[in-house]
């Protein structure tokens, strides 16, 4: 199928930026697509350059696509601006009309609500008042309705369907992980909207049938930058130090420090179940002792090959997903490719 989909496995912060960048670059995709709001970045380490976005699709590095954000989208626009001239899509950016552009009083409102900074753990961006708007009926600012995006915008539903129907591949990406889900997630710890791969379709204007391979991404271990679940949490700060360190284990967005806990089966295997994973990407393996990649993951001893093993009770879950890459250092081609 057409249309595949990158979806996170833990609580964010696994890597789904990468792993989109590595798919788009060795991919041959005509559109990569991005819904979502600035409340979560990625880190793309391309060309010796370290590219920290927050609403740009990871695939701007396949200089062949066309960049699109969808309805689903909620837009910063002087963040947007300088991702533009950052990753240099001026002539391959389309935003659908409806994407919603946070406003100044959707920023203040969310860092002057205690609860939300405090309990909830919110990153402050303005997005939750934004969707909060959004569903109330509110009066909004979109899109459209953005001088400095006029030159952006198309009917992104209309654009995509008919090329797909003319045969186009596309590259799907979501943002945060199944923890967070405001549907499926840890309530209250959760975000402002669901994060799983039949909304980001839905968000983007896609129906169902296009779906293609579906990437669940994990961490061997899972992190979460504010309040909520986190199994096994390590609060050793010696051990803490080399996640935040060698792992970069910092909130792109919120620039905090990372909680650092054990890999949580129950949710890697919901997170399958729930978004119909195809396939597993794992990264940050080479946090792990034991993972050697001189030979593959034929040469994996220790930790590392026992966090593999684990993996087969996630591949039990229909439909079946298979590891199919595994990432073993920032660098975006540092991935070993399973076949």
């Amino acid at each position: 199928m057409p249309v595949d989909i990158v979806v996170g496995g833990q609580g964010g912060d696994e890597g789904k930026g990468k792993i989109c960048a590595y798919l788009a670059s060795r991919g041959d995709y005509d559109y990569s697509i991005r819904v979502g709001g600035p409340n979560a970045g990625h880190t793309i380490f391309f060309n010796d350059k370290i590219y920290t976005l927050k609403t740009m699709p990871g695939g701007f590095v396949n200089k062949r696509a066309k960049m699109v954000l969808g309805a689903g989208t909620y837009i910063i626009t002087d963040w947007l601006e300088k991702e533009i001239k950052l990753t240099g899509v001026q002539d391959r950016l389309l935003i659908d009309p409806h994407a919603v552009i946070i406003e100044p009083r959707h920023t203040a409102a969310e860092r002057g609500d205690a609860r939300m900074m405090g309990k909830i753990g919110s990153v402050g961006t303005g997005l939750g008042a934004a969707v909060r708007d959004r569903v109330d009926r509110k009066k909004l600012r979109f899109a459209k309705d953005e001088p400095r995006l006029k030159k952006y915008i198309k009917d992104v539903p209309e654009l995509l369907n008919r090329a797909l129907a003319k045969g186009s591949r596309m590259l799907l990406e979501g943002t945060q992980g199944m923890k967070l889900s405001n549907l499926h997630g840890e309530y209250p710890f959760v975000t402002s909207r669901d994060t799983t791969a039949s909304t980001f379709l839905g968000e983007a204007g896609l129906g169902p049938k296009y779906a293609g391979e579906v990437y669940a991404v994990f961490k061997p271990y899972v992190t979460r930058v504010g309040p909520g679940m986190v199994a096994d949490e390590i609060k050793d700060k010696k051990v803490l130090s080399r996640y935040h360190t060698a792992g970069r284990e910092v909130g792109s967005v919120s620039g905090r420090l990372r909680r650092v806990g054990g890999f949580d089966m129950g949710v890697a295997r919901r997170t399958v179940s729930i978004n119909s994973a195809t396939r597993l990407a794992i990264t940050h393996i080479d946090l792990l002792e034991g993972a050697d990649i001189s030979r593959g993951v034929k040469s994996f001893t220790g930790q590392a090959r026992k966090f593999l093993a684990t993996l087969d009770k996630v591949c039990a879950v229909y439909p079946n997903p298979k590891v199919r890459l595994i990432s073993y250092g920032p660098g975006l081609y540092d991935v070993l490719e399973l076949k």
